[in-house]
């Protein structure tokens, strides 16, 4: 059995072909990017090729599995009876003819049918925190500048962090494995009560768990799906929060070291292994068995297929315009 992998045309990495493997260093750093194409559809297929027989195309194959990201296929594209989608949402809408979707915040399985939750890739070759400071010193945001709250980007953050003889960095994608000198990451996308960003993953506190580095973020849910203990990371809802949690951190090296401590415990729950195996999970647990059914589908069950999908996804449609004309 194959899994395709699909990728458009617009974004298929044709630069990388003659030597698509983690070995390509140039690839390397592009996978260490913010590119979903390839973060998504290529590094599940680089992660998978070993394990299952595997096909990476820039054409949709015309029966079998094939697994994409949600913005390489048109909303209202639909597969025919011998195709069998499986649809990488990411941060972006579920597609409503993909047979599976899979979500990276575990949100999202509450609302669509079919669904599975996965975890985003792990940050690869992360340098982890070599940092001997006894209080925070520097700090850094790893992620587009855009999606950081505005407050973190203003002139009163500026005085604040040179006021308090911190460092606060936003390091280029190509360093976003290096956490050797940083003391605390920043998971912050805004600052306004109850956004909690269900379509988001929780890497950036992982990675930070992963490099031994203390957390802070906001009221994320993926972030809260994570949490097990009061230490796993710091969680502030306003910006005078975050700046007083700083300070703390700064006259207590105790509870410092005990956020440290806690981080690098909470590592241990995702090893590189992890990571694959939850793929290799889904694929033997939901693909391959709703697959083996799928080809058995008549053309009324393939219409009852379509035709509730359709349903499902007009109706959420009217419900988000009815909100939308309600404010």
């Amino acid at each position: 059995m194959t899994l395709n992998f699909y990728i458009d045309p617009d974004h298929f990495p044709y630069a990388y072909q003659d030597d698509l493997s983690f070995n390509n260093k140039a690839l390397l750093e592009e996978l260490g990017s913010a590119n979903t194409w390839l973060l998504w559809t290529l590094r599940t297929y680089l992660e998978l090729k070993d394990r299952f027989t595997c096909l990476l195309s820039d054409t949709i194959a015309a029966k079998g599995i094939t697994l994409f990201f949600r913005g390489s296929v048109p909303l209202a594209q639909k597969p025919n009876r011998e195709q069998f989608w499986v649809c990488m949402v990411a941060d972006g809408t579920w597609h409503p003819y993909s047979h599976i979707n899979i979500f990276q915040n575990i949100e999202g399985i509450k609302k669509y049918p079919q669904s599975w939750f996965i975890r985003h890739w792990q940050q690869l070759l992360i340098k982890k925190s070599t940092s001997r400071n006894t209080t925070p010193k520097t700090i850094y945001y790893f992620g587009d500048v855009a999606n950081l709250a505005p407050e973190l980007r203003s002139e009163d953050w500026n005085m604040f962090i040179k006021e308090n003889n911190f460092e606060f960095e936003i390091p280029h994608f190509s360093q976003w494995n290096d956490y050797s000198k940083i003391d605390v990451v920043l998971g912050i996308r805004s600052f306004k009560s109850g956004e909690t960003y269900p379509n988001k993953p929780s890497s950036k506190l992982i990675n930070a768990w992963r490099a031994g580095v203390v957390f802070i973020g906001g009221e994320d849910s993926a972030y809260a799906h994570e949490r097990e203990t009061t230490y796993d990371f710091i969680v502030v809802k306003s910006y005078g929060e975050l700046k007083s949690e700083l300070v703390r951190l700064k006259s207590s090296p105790e509870e410092f070291q005990k956020y440290r401590t806690q981080a690098v415990a909470c590592a241990g729950r995702f090893p590189d292994s992890f990571f694959v195996d939850q793929w290799v999970n889904l694929v033997n647990d939901m693909i391959i068995p709703l697959y083996a059914v799928s080809p058995k589908m008549g053309f009324v069950r393939y219409c009852l297929f379509i035709s509730q999908r359709f349903f499902i996804y007009r109706s959420e449609a009217l419900t988000l315009r009815l909100k939308s004309f309600s404010h």
